[in-house]
C-alpha cells in the first residue's frame, strides 16, 4: 500500500507488464495531467495482414469496454471513428464517447488526435514493424482525462485494464493469420 501511494504522488509513475503470448509490452507514465502511454504487441501476420487489422477500426468492438464503433471514411487516407466506451471502474459505472480523425499510413501505421469527446485530449499513433515472420504492433499516446474522474480511478484502469485491453487486440489480430490480404 505504501508504494502504491508514494506512486500517485510522483510526478512520473509507471507501471510495465507482459504477457509472454503475444510478447505485449505497456508503460504508462504519468507527467502533470497527461499520461504517456507506449504498447507493443507481436503477431504472426504480414505486413498487409497487419495494416488491414488495424485500420478495420469497428472490429475494436471486440475488444472489452468498446461498445460501438462507427467508421465514415473522409478521404482515401482518412476516416473519422465514433466510439462508444463503457467502464466500471471500481464502483463508478464510466461511458466515454470519443471521435478520432485517423490518418493512414499505407502498411505503416496510422496517427489518430481526438477532435471530440470526454477527454481533454488524446491522441496517438500506431507503427507496424516487420519482426521476424511476423509483424510487431507499436502504440504510443498522449493523453489527458478530463477531471471529472478522480485520479485515483484513472490509475485504477492502468494498472487493471490496459494490459487485458492489448492482449484482448492481440489474440483478435491472431485470429486474422489465415486471412488473406
Amino acid at each position: 500500500m505504501k508504494q502504491w501511494v508514494a506512486c500517485t504522488l510522483a510526478l512520473a509513475c509507471a507501471f510495465v507488464f507482459a504477457s509472454d503470448d503475444y510478447k505485449i509490452k505497456v508503460d504508462v507514465t504519468q507527467q502533470g495531467n497527461v499520461f504517456h502511454t507506449q504498447a507493443s504487441f507481436y503477431l504472426p501476420l504480414s505486413g498487409c495482414q497487419s495494416y488491414r487489422y488495424i485500420t478495420d477500426y469497428d472490429a475494436a468492438t471486440n475488444i472489452p469496454g468498446v461498445v460501438a464503433s462507427t467508421t465514415t471514411r473522409l478521404d482515401a487516407r482518412k476516416a473519422r471513428v465514433e466510439r462508444l466506451l463503457q467502464e466500471r471502474i471500481l464502483f463508478f459505472p464510466i461511458k466515454m464517447r470519443m471521435v478520432l480523425e485517423v490518418t493512414e499510413l499505407p502498411n505503416q501505421g496510422t496517427d489518430f488526435v481526438q477532435i471530440s469527446g470526454e477527454a481533454k485530449s488524446y491522441k496517438g499513433a500506431w507503427r507496424l514493424e516487420p519482426e521476424g515472420g511476423g509483424t510487431l504492433f507499436k502504440y504510443r499516446t498522449e493523453s489527458e482525462p478530463d477531471s471529472f474522474l478522480p485520479k485515483a480511478v484513472i490509475e485504477y484502469f492502468i494498472k487493471n485494464r490496459l494490459n487485458s485491453s492489448f492482449e484482448a487486440m492481440a489474440k483478435a489480430g491472431a485470429e486474422r493469420v489465415k486471412q488473406p490480404c
